[in-house]
């Protein structure tokens, strides 16, 4: 008779959890996290939300009377928005389409930049915390409801696609516009065929002629805008002209395959420093098309890279620095 021997079955270990699997979650995770967080906050406490509150309730009326006055004021007044709004009252109170709007603006820019960059997750956030940014969720909602827009026609697939949503942000704020006139611009130099330095100099020549037209075509097209800084003094203490001109210089140094790479993104840079002291619109334009630029900062190559990212981590903190002890940072009422 032999002897039974007891034999344990080995059963395989779980799988560890993909490194993947969690590179493709984390920006979904993080984006919720980040628009959930903003919209949290006080509904009431911050600057301008009544103005966000009179959209909800009366965009209807204000849409008839920019349509009343003609196609085209109609169409220089951000229609789109106006529509977002009409909707959006039909089933909502007002406080609740202004949550809306700060938790889809915030999730949809962290959501695909992240999604889109995962290697530069860490600086992305630190991008995506800092004032110039984290305010459009906050007191320049319309700005941040476009921008979110922008963005996610930017990454899309078919073309048809992406041009509609990119058009389709320029018409919730009319800053869109004006880099989407960039892009055309860019592309349209692209038939020069010369070298990037030379065709970025032509750009800016148009950017200048842009920047003093500005007010004049707004005010004949009826705009919003035109209204609203008609009278407004070009309050500029040259501190960020010059932070931003150090780096339009080291985005030129950098040679030219970087500068070809990232003609359009130089190029946003470059119409903010054009029109700077030529209209008091010039940072909002500016901050519409500011991830475009940050993302160009990431691809500089070597110490440029790191040059860049550390003085907009200074940036950052200084900005920060100077709002304590100002209400809510300085966004509040």
């Amino acid at each position: 008779m032999t002897a039974s021997h007891n034999t344990v079955e080995v059963l395989p270990s779980d799988p560890p959890i993909s490194r993947n699997w969690i590179r493709r979650a984390f920006p979904l995770v993080f984006a919720f996290c980040y628009a959930s967080a903003l919209v949290y906050l006080p509904v009431d406490a911050f600057k301008d939300r009544d103005n966000y509150f009179v959209y909800a309730n009366y965009s209807d009326i204000i849409l008839a009377r920019y349509a009343a006055v003609g196609l085209v004021s109609f169409l220089a007044n951000e229609p789109i928005w106006l529509f977002i709004n009409i909707i959006l009252s039909q089933y909502f109170y007002p406080e609740n389409v202004v949550r809306i709007f700060v938790f889809s603006s915030a999730f949809l820019v962290a959501w695909q930049l992240l999604k889109h960059n995962p290697r530069h997750a860490i600086w992305l956030i630190i991008f995506l915390i800092s004032p110039q940014v984290i305010k459009n969720h906050i007191i320049h909602l319309r700005q941040g409801v476009a921008l979110g827009v922008f963005v996610l026609g930017y990454f899309a697939g078919p073309r048809w696609l992406r041009i509609s949503l990119m058009l389709a942000s320029g018409f919730i704020h009319s800053s869109f516009l004006f880099i989407l006139i960039i892009g055309v611009a860019v592309w349209a130099s692209a038939s020069l065929r010369s070298e990037p330095r030379l065709r970025a100099a032509v750009l800016i020549l148009c950017f200048v002629s842009i920047g003093v037209l500005i007010g004049v075509v707004s005010g004949e097209l009826g705009a919003r805008q035109a209204l609203l800084y008609a009278d407004a003094d070009l309050e500029v203490s040259g501190l960020g002209f010059l932070f931003w001109i150090a780096m339009f210089v080291l985005f030129l140094s950098a040679g030219a395959s970087f500068l070809k790479e990232n003609i359009f993104a130089f190029s946003n840079l470059a119409f903010y420093l054009a029109i700077y002291f030529l209209t008091p619109v010039a940072g909002r334009i500016f901050e519409s098309g500011f991830f475009l630029v940050f993302q160009a900062g990431l691809g500089l190559p070597g110490w440029r890279r790191r040059f860049f990212l550390g003085a907009f981590v200074l940036l950052t903190a200084g900005q920060y620095a100077a709002r304590i002890g100002q209400p809510l940072l300085g966004w509040g009422i």
